[in-house]
């Protein structure tokens, strides 16, 4: 029976090696690829599948210090986007500090590519050091500060309010989102600062495609509400998004599909592609409204950036 189980894990072993080595030759030819600037199939299934992702993983930490900024870059995006599929918490929590480190390479998209991954990661798998770190970056960063602002609002740590509040007195030109994200932290001053300035906005579609996302992000009930208010009106300030029509239509249409996501509950979803169904009916709209009036005390989903 011994020797059964051993044979059996002699073969599982034998089998992960080689898919390893497979995993490995197949990303080596890719980064040759990306440094010959030929045409690239990414294969993001077969990379981050369960089965390749820490191979995967392993492989790009090889190429993390290239001298290429475009092959570091995508080093970083497939091992984070194969970390993602990882069951280990540890991996995760190893990725988003590799990530973090990569805030300081020299090239912006390295950074950049590093900011919108990092805002696919629960807190949970930001450890006390990638929390100091992320400090760091938000103190100090030279690309994107209003992007690792709100990361720094959404993460949080014991530092955090103080040097976004620091950071709002240096720099006027970034008040918005580093008031979005001490609104994220729960001060009260930002809050009431973004309301105040929400206030005088004109519902339209630029309000609800650039300013209604950074309100969904504070998860902030008088913020919550005063988006709630906004679709209890009828009035029609927004352009149809459909390609056949712009006929002008009630903004609460689109603003309840943005809260979808949002709020606990909430009886309007998206699509199975997240796309905005332009046929919503009038039932839809009567249907949120209801709810609404029904449930005073909703419950805001913190979950996620």
């Amino acid at each position: 029976m011994k020797n059964k189980i051993g044979l059996i894990v002699f073969s599982v072993f034998l089998c992960v090696t080689a898919n390893a080595e497979d995993v490995s030759r197949r990303f080596d030819e890719l980064m040759l690829r990306i440094r010959n600037n030929e045409v690239i199939v990414y294969e993001y299934d077969y990379f981050s599948a369960l089965e390749n992702a820490m191979s995967t993983i392993v492989s790009a930490g090889g190429y993390y210090s290239d001298s290429l900024p475009e092959i570091r870059c995508q080093a970083y995006r497939y091992a984070s986007i194969a970390a993602l599929q990882c069951e280990s918490d540890s991996i995760k929590t190893m990725v988003v500090e590799d990530l973090l480190r990569s805030c300081n390479d020299s090239a912006s998209i390295v950074v950049q590519n590093a900011w919108q991954e990092l805002r696919k990661y629960d807190r949970k798998y930001f450890s006390d050091n990638s929390k100091r770190m992320l400090e760091q970056i938000v103190a100090n960063n030279q690309f994107f500060p209003e992007k690792f602002f709100m990361i720094g609002g959404y993460i949080d740590s014991e530092n955090m309010a103080s040097i976004l509040k620091n950071k709002l007195y240096e720099n006027k030109e970034l008040q918005w989102p580093i008031e979005l994200a001490l609104c994220r932290l729960n001060d009260s001053e930002s809050i009431q600062t973004v309301l105040s300035k929400v206030s005088k906005v004109e519902l339209s579609l630029d309000f609800i495609d650039g300013v209604l996302p950074d309100l969904l992000y504070t998860r902030q009930r008088p913020i919550y509400d005063w988006i709630i208010s906004k679709s209890m009106s009828d009035e029609c300030k927004c352009v149809s998004r459909s390609p056949i029509s712009e006929r002008q239509i009630p903004c609460a249409y689109y603003i309840m599909y943005e809260m979808a996501d949002y709020i606990d509950g909430f009886p309007i979803t998206r699509d199975d592609e997240g796309e905005k169904d332009d046929d919503l009916s009038k039932s839809d709209i009567k249907k949120m409204r209801s709810w609404i009036v029904a449930n005073p005390n909703y419950k805001i989903i913190d979950a996620g950036y």
